[in-house]
């Protein structure tokens, strides 16, 4: 029986969408800082749901991006409400799960090669995983360029972590900054990540790319969004811009997985858009023939 790590879903779109009265560019996190018990809401949804590791609601929570905002002086009081919303939710479940710390762009989501070098990214994502000292894994995410996920994978070994690295592809199965993902995976495999993923491609990307991932890299897997298009969020507009696909049913989801399963990925999930109830599905269905497992067990 095949072990399946099993993330949760797209958790800042869900957080923000719950927030009618927010509308920001720090997205979630903007909603947390109004209405905690959303966020806890949200994981304990994704923890019934099914998910075996959940990541903290951060994602927008970068110093970069919080100075821009004007709220850099509350980014210990952002990483904690984080923590105490996954805490909560697990100790009121009483999951066995993983609390994955997130590393995500510095600067947004979308965007190409970063205008600054290896160490001075590495600097704020070592700030970052500072910042979240009682996770049992990193998550670097939504990474569209190898010089920002190889800062990120260096910084996030220095924990002693299982962590992993995911990239996300654009429909030209290439990186945002116009390189191959044969050379996205090469570039990370001196960090001996757990796992080398994708997320928030769309689901086709990942159909496609999957086989190729198998051949390079001994742990893959994958994690796509629901997006229509996410062209105008990489131009500088709030997260309100984006829209839903209605294609992309609980069953659809879980068909698409299964072919990822298939072609050999070991780590599924869902990215934005994907909500609880597509995790459902999934769990639901890999159950009957896989081994649903936390994210660090793959280090095991």
């Amino acid at each position: 029986m095949t072990s399946i790590a099993l993330l949760d879903g797209g958790l800042g779109q869900e957080i923000y969408q719950r927030g009618p009265d927010v509308s920001s560019k720090l997205w979630s996190v903007a909603v947390m800082l109004k209405h905690a018990n959303i966020v806890k809401d949200v994981h304990k949804d994704f923890i019934r749901a099914g998910a075996k590791t959940l990541t903290l609601n951060t994602y927008p929570a970068t110093p970069t991006r919080l100075a821009k905002a004007g709220l850099i002086d509350k980014i210990d009081i952002i990483y904690q409400k984080a923590f105490e919303a996954l805490q909560q939710a697990i100790d009121e479940t009483g999951a066995d799960a993983d609390i994955a710390g997130c590393l995500p762009p510095l600067v947004g989501s979308y965007l190409g090669q970063p205008q600054r070098s290896f160490d001075d990214m590495k600097a704020e994502f070592c700030h970052i995983a500072r910042l979240q000292p009682h996770v049992d894994v990193f998550l670097i995410e939504t990474m569209t360029n190898t010089l920002e996920a190889r800062a990120a994978c260096a910084a996030a070994r220095e924990q002693g972590k299982p962590f992993g690295v995911a990239y996300r592809l654009e429909a030209d199965g290439a990186l945002r900054s116009g390189e191959s993902l044969e050379q996205a995976m090469h570039a990370v495999a001196e960090y001996a990540p757990t796992a080398v993923m994708l997320n928030c491609c769309d689901p086709a990307v990942l159909t496609t790319a999957i086989p190729q991932m198998v051949r390079t890299f001994h742990t893959v897997g994958g994690y796509a969004n629901a997006f229509k298009s996410v062209e105008d969020m990489a131009k500088g507009s709030k997260a309100d811009a984006l829209e839903a696909r209605e294609d992309l049913s609980p069953l659809v989801h879980t068909e698409r997985v299964q072919q990822w399963i298939a072609d050999g990925a070991l780590v599924v999930g869902g990215c934005c858009e994907i909500t609880p109830a597509h995790i459902q599905h999934l769990a639901h269905t890999l159950e009957q023939s896989h081994e649903i497992i936390k994210f660090s067990q793959l280090a095991e």
